[in-house]
């Protein structure tokens, strides 16, 4: 496959460690995550392998994808990824009713873009359709991606004036409603960004021989509370900041970082492409304290849950991807 530049990414801060997810032409599936099933669904599966790329194969010392019932491959950020905090995320909380391969390129603070550059990070190219280098496709049961959320981060933060997603107000203004907070030209802007990056990457695979109908599926995160929570020393947060230096009143942090997330949700859930599968997780988790630092209800920090909740929110994606694969 030729070379093809990511569509272009609003400037933002440096990537880092953050996180915040039948088949037809242009029809996207939503299918509205049920957390009441997340116990039982989470404990009665099998568990799922989590390899990297280079770890695939049949020779000696590599994991084949034949000793499984199911192999998939998962592209994303830190709510997938192997460098979490202590291994926590998603993908470590899903089971299956069949053994279950995933094959992981996730990234902690990987970007839509740079998923879709696939000279610069080839690895999701290549196993889905070769890749620019020719190398080995694969043929998946599914793919799963978690993308969009560190986009969307780097928005709010941009300190660009002409790229702002979010408005500087005066000191002492009072927003009547979440919109009066975000610059409408540069969501479009970024709007159009998130759809082209997704597109991208989505149809790398619908146009691959050997993946072209496999079923993708995407998520829409949960919300977030805007509080100071950081991942780590020197990481995060990332919402209460933003929002504190832009003049946001703090009764509009909660609702703003909602119309964010819904309207984040929105875009996914309209991709229009075939063989996508949106799992609608939004209001799954309880939601963190908004004076918490730390670890509250679902939450780990201000935008990654914790174990529980990440074991809701695979009990969705698990319903929702037995439902394609195994009706």
């Amino acid at each position: 496959m030729g070379h093809q530049a990511a569509a272009s990414e609003p400037q933002g801060n440096a990537r880092r460690d953050r996180g915040m997810a039948a088949a037809g032409a242009g029809f996207v599936r939503s299918l509205k995550a049920r957390s009441t099933r997340s116990t039982t669904m989470a404990t009665s599966g099998k568990p799922v392998r989590i390899i990297r790329p280079e770890q695939l194969g049949f020779g000696e010392g590599s994991v084949s994808p034949s000793d499984f019932g199911w192999h998939m491959l998962a592209e994303g950020d830190s709510w997938f990824s192997f460098g979490s905090l202590l291994g926590n995320n998603l993908l470590n909380r899903l089971a299956f009713e069949r053994r279950t391969l995933v094959t992981s390129t996730a990234r902690p603070g990987d970007t839509l873009k740079h998923m879709a550059d696939w000279w610069g990070d080839p690895d999701f190219a290549a196993l889905v359709d070769g890749g620019p280098h020719g190398n080995r496709a694969w043929e998946f049961d599914a793919i799963l991606l978690s993308g969009g959320g560190n986009d969307l981060i780097d928005a709010v933060n941009d300190r660009v004036v002409d790229q702002q997603l979010l408005r500087k107000l005066l000191p002492g203004s009072d927003p009547g409603m979440p919109e009066d907070c975000v610059h409408a030209d540069a969501w479009d802007l970024f709007e159009g960004y998130l759809r082209a990056n997704f597109g991208m990457v989505l149809q790398l695979a619908a146009n691959s021989a050997r993946n072209g109908a496999t079923p993708i599926f995407v998520h829409t995160y949960d919300y977030p509370t805007p509080n100071d929570a950081p991942a780590a020393l020197g990481s995060g947060p990332w919402l209460l900041p933003a929002m504190v230096a832009h003049n946001i009143p703090e009764p509009m942090h909660q609702p703003l970082a909602d119309h964010l997330i819904e309207r984040l949700a929105h875009v996914v859930r309209t991709l229009g492409l075939a063989n996508v599968h949106v799992i609608d997780t939004l209001g799954t988790l309880v939601r963190a304290a908004p004076d918490s630092r730390g670890n509250s209800n679902d939450w780990l920090n201000e935008i990654h849950p914790n174990a529980g909740g990440y074991r809701k929110l695979a009990a969705a994606w698990r319903a929702t991807i037995e439902a394609v694969i195994a009706p």
